[in-house]
């Protein structure tokens, strides 16, 4: 990905960042896109979150339970990406396999996000034309740090958005193995 993706995204999901103080150059970019719908998902009401269109304001240490959720329920709803899935992946039945466990009613006790929530999140997903997650220290030094990177990873390669302008799993971090 490029930093220029962020311009052209019509989805823009933040995942433990902060832009707005930890990568203010970059945030400049963000800004620059007045059309995309700008999403954070943190614990923490920061300064991104204040400036995003929706807050997602997730329990800590809750990130892998939603997006698995957020996953299943992808795939439930058909949001998925087959085309893709099959030139481009592996064992996609295992993967959902795995998820089909994290099902929507057990989802507020866990992250406390409501289904209604999650079910918004999932359509804003699969109505987005170019959908670009992005994470940073909150994920790559949080709990099950790897699992939640991956998660991220696999939402997009699951829907379709990624080696595209404008999408992408993004880690913003210093340097480009920080991980």
């Amino acid at each position: 990905y490029t930093l220029n993706d962020a311009e052209l995204s019509d989805t823009i999901i933040f995942i433990g960042a902060n832009p707005v103080i930890a990568h203010p150059v970059f945030w400049g970019r963000v800004r620059k896109n007045t059309t995309a719908k700008i999403i954070t998902i943190d614990p923490r009401k920061s300064e991104t979150a204040i400036n995003s269109d929706i807050w997602v304001d997730i329990k800590p240490k809750a990130d892998l339970v939603l997006l698995y959720t957020l996953a299943n329920v992808l795939i439930k709803k058909g949001w998925v990406d087959n085309e893709y899935i099959e030139k481009y992946t592996e064992d996609f039945e295992g993967f959902k396999e795995h998820v089909k466990k994290y099902i929507l009613d057990d989802v507020e006790e866990k992250t406390g996000i409501s289904k209604g929530r999650v079910l918004e999140l999932a359509q804003i997903i699969h109505n987005g034309k170019r959908v670009s997650l992005w994470w940073t220290m909150g994920v790559n030094q949080g709990y099950q740090a790897v699992r939640t990177a991956q998660a991220i990873i696999n939402i997009c390669l699951m829907t379709g958005n990624i080696g595209r302008v404008g999408t992408g799993p993004n880690s913003i971090t210093g340097q480009c193995n920080a991980m």
